[in-house]
């Protein structure tokens, strides 16, 4: 991991591939980096290059001072920061669960920063419309050891392999209180779907599985008919990682997408 001071933060990244496509990945609630290593090992090495990167108070970034600093506004910020710094100019970013309204709200800040997005089972763009109560919600916002544990296994439909499961559960556990409080709480009141219809000329894809426990089919389908370009691909008996629990097919289907970017 390299490291960087971003907007008054020590941000964590990783960069690979030889590629002239810069394709940015921004992990999901709790995450870190690793969680994408089988997309990115699915993807063409030489067509382009990765850049994932640990959301603060997630992974190896900087601990927060504030639960504020783990918003999805200031996330998206470090996102775009990060691009500039790194001098990505367009790159295609694919963001997880929060990841993936963490892209749409750095990309309703300037839509022509990114060549085009792909959504991989978002975050609500409705908030929290589904929960049943607030205990649910502390459970996200103030989890126990047991919970987080919950929560991960939770995410997956099948069982993903053991050692991606490992490195899920150490990084859920790792993650800091702020970040959980933060990024839970923006999570609840994002309901910028009106917002998406500025998104007309970005080329974005929105990829769920129909037994997505974290994020209901309904919400993923609200979000993707919001945004005017955007495509859909819905994997049958999939939960909340389709990249994980179906890898191949996944893969693929987002590189075909990446081939139709000018």
């Amino acid at each position: 991991m390299q490291h960087d001071q971003i907007r008054g933060a020590d941000l964590a990244f990783q960069q690979s591939g030889s590629g002239d496509c810069d394709l940015v990945l921004v992990h999901g609630f709790q995450h870190d980096h690793r969680a994408w290593s089988p997309l990115v090992d699915r993807l063409d090495q030489e067509r382009y290059r990765f850049t994932r990167f640990d959301l603060v108070g997630c992974g190896a970034s900087g601990r927060p001072a504030t639960p504020q600093r783990c918003t999805i506004d200031e996330y998206a910020a470090d996102l775009t920061a990060l691009c500039d710094r790194r001098g990505m100019d367009r790159p295609v970013v694919i963001g997880h669960s929060l990841g993936g309204v963490i892209a749409l709200t750095a990309a309703l800040e300037d839509p022509e920063r990114f060549a085009g997005i792909v959504l991989v089972a978002p975050s609500s763009t409705s908030g929290f419309d589904f929960l049943p109560d607030e205990a649910s919600f502390e459970a996200l916002a103030h989890p126990t050891r047991e919970q987080q544990q919950a929560f991960a296994r939770a995410a997956f439909r099948r069982p993903p392999p053991e050692e991606y499961l490992r490195d899920l559960i150490s990084a859920v556990e790792s993650a800091s209180p702020e970040h959980m409080e933060g990024a839970a709480h923006a999570m609840r009141t994002f309901t910028r779907q009106p917002d998406l219809a500025a998104l007309a000329a970005l080329p974005t894809l929105l990829v769920c599985g129909d037994r997505d426990k974290h994020i209901p089919l309904r919400n993923h389908l609200a979000t993707q008919q919001a945004i005017p370009r955007c495509g859909l691909q819905v994997y049958y008996d999939i939960a909340h990682v389709p990249f994980v629990e179906t890898p191949d097919t996944c893969a693929t289907d987002i590189e075909r997408f990446l081939a139709t970017i000018p």
